[in-house]
């Protein structure tokens, strides 16, 4: 019973699955509690990447953007006034980002933000509980 339960879901994963990111697929074998089945989808996931790289060739950097979340939330860790009065601020994931613009905020260390996706690459840092935002580029 268990090979024809194991048999459709090594043929998901080696095809690649590919409306499923590598993440999902990972997630989906570690809630497998069977340790041989486990194992079988762990290894069959991991035959399928070279496969899986071949298919995103040139497209690395869309898939980095697609699976990656629209917005964080941190607390300040620190905060430095750099060049021009530009802020450099610490969250406490180790996240280290660059004030973009000339903008002005009084936050301070333990602030909580949240930092998300804007237009062309770009990104916005605001206090999680609302305020005024500022541009910023990630540095570390």
């Amino acid at each position: 019973m268990r090979t024809v339960l194991m048999i459709p879901l090594l043929a998901l994963l080696a095809t690649g699955a590919s409306a499923d990111s590598l993440a999902n697929q990972l997630k989906g074998c570690s809630s497998i509690e069977a340790d041989t089945e486990r194992l079988a989808c762990y290894d069959a996931l991991s035959n399928s990447l070279t496969e899986r790289a071949e298919q995103h060739f040139g497209q690395e950097q869309q898939r980095v953007i697609e699976e990656a979340p629209d917005s964080i939330e941190a607390t300040i860790a620190q905060i430095d006034k750099v060049a021009y009065g530009k802020l450099l601020i610490t969250l406490d994931n180790g996240q280290v980002w660059r004030q973009n613009d000339s903008g002005r905020v009084n936050w301070k260390t333990g602030d909580s933000v949240t930092v998300e996706r804007a237009l062309f690459g770009s990104f916005l840092m605001k206090p999680t509980d609302g305020g005024r935002n500022l541009r910023v580029k990630r540095v570390k």
